[in-house]
């Protein structure tokens, strides 16, 4: 006997089968809804929902396949497992059975042992699905909901970000006045100029790191808030080695063009271009001492690909794994050296225009930063 109290609905125009099918089924503990025509049927479905359909399918009026066909259009309804009855034995029909949408097919004369265990097997599978049905749904808001606080604490932190940038701005443009009016009435000499240079080169790595904290808070929030066009992978690459090399450092950067062929991808150049100043300078971080960094641009058959690769020794792997993180750096290979937000922004900014980041440790030396674009 059933332990359910499943609702099952029986459509046959014969009056002995749809009298033998009640009776069997509401011997098994199922309550039954029998009806002697699809159209019938299908009028009691806009108030009924039953957990299962037996359906005949040579019937006066709509057939049997109609009536399934309507029940599997309908959302309200379409979930509901329907099983063919019929005399008819051919492959074609059954198959046309399944086609609007039958989970099953069983063949007159009705064995009432086989019916029974046909029904029982697809209503366990009819709960089991709405399970799953329901755990996904519950498992899907509990991560729109998670995914909406996450986003509320991002927007905040983000604007938080923005305003300690901002409101920093003010007091340190004043410290640094000052600070230079001091340096001009000083007493001129070689102590007083290295102190200068010190205090230039502090002032130069607090603008850049409130410059990137911004743009890291702008790109976050407003991710569509930048305009792309197509731009060459190879050209943006040759324009941030010759600013790289106009400026003044212990490591030398070096551009090589593997191949004499444009490499199209979308992007925002000037922004792109910042993003590979940025990596070059975090990989001269891990440079030796008069060390190289080298740029080099080629492609696949779907990729736009810039590596930048060092000299020097190795990063430890799990170091690797946190290299693009915000204070995710654990080693410099370079005494004095400062990654800063360099590389969360490079990043950001990568990942902006559909390209991914990578590092990983050289072949024979150094590491190789990979940045890898959807060609055009």
């Amino acid at each position: 006997m059933s332990v359910d109290k499943s609702v099952l609905m029986i459509v046959d125009d014969e009056p002995q089968n749809l009298h033998v099918l009640e009776r069997m089924l509401r011997k098994d503990g199922y309550d039954v809804l029998a009806f002697p025509r699809g159209d019938l049927a299908l009028k009691a479905l806009q108030n009924v929902h039953p957990d299962l359909i037996l359906l005949d399918i040579r019937m006066p009026g709509i057939d049997g396949y109609e009536v399934c066909r309507q029940i599997k259009g309908a959302a309200a309804l379409n979930d509901i497992p329907v099983i063919f009855l019929s005399a008819l034995s051919e492959t074609s029909d059954k198959v046309r059975a399944f086609e609007v949408g039958g989970v099953d097919y069983v063949v007159k004369p009705l064995s009432e042992p086989e019916v029974l265990a046909r029904v029982r097997t697809h209503l366990a599978l009819r709960r089991h699905t709405l399970h799953l049905n329901e755990l996904v749904q519950r498992r899907t808001q509990e991560l729109s909901l998670a995914h909406h606080r996450l986003k509320v604490w991002d927007t905040a932190k983000m604007h938080w970000i923005t305003m300690l940038a901002h409101e920093l701005r003010t007091p340190l443009t004043g410290l640094f006045c000052v600070a230079d009016i001091l340096f001009t009435t000083a007493k001129q000499g070689p102590a007083t100029n290295g102190l200068r240079d010190d205090f230039n080169a502090s002032c130069s790595r607090i603008k850049k790191l409130i410059d990137d904290a911004t743009m890291l808070a702008t790109i976050d929030i407003a991710e569509d808030g930048h305009s792309t066009e197509t731009v060459d992978l190879s050209s943006i690459a040759a324009a941030a080695q010759r600013q790289l090399r106009k400026q003044a450092g212990e490591v030398s950067f070096e551009f090589i063009r593997e191949k004499a062929v444009d490499l199209p991808i979308n992007a925002a150049s000037g922004l792109l271009r910042r993003a590979v100043i940025d990596l070059c300078q975090t990989a001269g971080c891990c440079a030796p001492p008069k060390g190289l960094v080298t740029l080099r641009t080629h492609r696949t058959n779907t990729r736009a690909l810039l590596e930048i690769t060092t000299d020097g020794k190795p990063l430890p792997p799990d170091h690797l794994v946190t290299f693009f993180d915000v204070g995710g750096q654990q080693s410099l290979l370079r005494g004095g050296a400062d990654y800063g937000l360099a590389p969360a922004l490079a990043r950001q900014i990568i990942h902006l225009f559909d390209g991914s980041l990578s590092v990983e440790n050289g072949t024979s030396s150094g590491i190789r930063i990979t940045a890898s674009f959807p060609i055009l």
